[in-house]
């Protein structure tokens, strides 16, 4: 069935209903399958995580339910390490896991299974990728090593790997990227009724026979992330008429994957100041 969703608004006379009767009665859920939402951080109420199946919600409060039929136990698997030291931790993200919790767990994510593997640690997220998306993750060991700023103000080098059906112009990709409004799913692009656009810009190119090397055939190219958008590469490739192959969000053509993969980048320390050259190669990608 996969993810569903429900949302209501608490009436005066359910004030005294416990979260889990309430959810319930409101989702047609079982209680045990309430209770398991609640849990897994399924449930918010007033737009905050909610655990405790015993507690109230006052009148007019707004409740929104999510629950996924797909999700299994939580992931426990070693994460691919590309560079560690004091105050920088980076990692090959796999494909499919989600960077941070999603509407039906926060126990389903990579910061959670960093948690659980990791928890004298106090990991700073310093960007994020899509959960079809893989490839270099960075995070911070200390704040005084956090780059959030080193991405807003576009002080490193990022470069992707994509694959279409059908070869992509190269060229700079500037057309300003906003949510389009009513779109369901949510969703971004270039042009129509869009929310709040902002300046954007990605870099294009065909990728080298020596980068594609022992990938799958195809037509791949190299995109330089000169800003940090919501599916910025993905939106623009889709604008030109070439959506990356498996994106059915953005009119891709249909594959068991998202053909995207955060591949190389380039920055400068936060702490050290000695110049980082990290790649994450597309293991996934190769040919058979």
């Amino acid at each position: 069935m996969g993810l569903r969703n429900w949302i209501f608004t608490v009436a005066p006379d359910e004030a005294i209903l416990r979260l889990d009767q309430l959810v319930a009665q409101h989702t047609g859920l079982s209680r045990r399958e309430a209770r398991e939402a609640l849990k897994l951080g399924g449930v918010q109420v007033a737009q905050r995580r909610v655990r405790v199946a015993s507690r109230t919600a006052a009148p007019g409060t707004e409740v929104r339910v999510a629950v996924d039929d797909s999700l299994g136990e939580p992931p426990d698997f070693e994460l691919d390490v590309v560079f560690e030291d004091a105050w920088l931790l980076v990692l090959n993200k796999p494909a499919g896991l989600p960077t941070q919790g999603t509407q039906a767990s926060d126990r389903h994510d990579l910061m959670a299974l960093l948690a659980r593997q990791r928890s004298s640690q106090r990991l700073i997220l310093c960007h994020r990728l899509d959960q079809g998306t893989s490839g270099l993750l960075v995070l911070a060991k200390d704040p005084k090593a956090n780059l959030g700023p080193s991405f807003q103000e576009r002080a490193l080098r990022k470069l992707y790997l994509a694959r279409t059906t059908v070869p992509v112009p190269e060229g700079d990709l500037s057309a300003p990227i906003g949510r389009l409004r009513l779109a369901k799913p949510a969703r971004f692009g270039c042009s129509g009724d869009l929310i709040d656009p902002k300046p954007s810009l990605t870099r294009v190119r065909p990728a080298t026979s020596e980068e594609v090397g022992d990938l799958a055939p195809g037509c791949w190219s190299v995109c330089e992330l000169c800003t940090g958008r919501t599916h910025q590469i993905r939106v623009h490739l889709a604008s030109l008429g070439t959506p990356i192959l498996g994106d059915g969000l953005y009119g891709g053509e249909p594959s068991d994957q998202l053909w995207l993969h955060a591949w190389r980048m380039e920055l400068v320390h936060p702490v050290t100041e000695a110049p980082l050259y990290l790649e994450a190669p597309p293991l996934r990608f190769r040919r058979p």
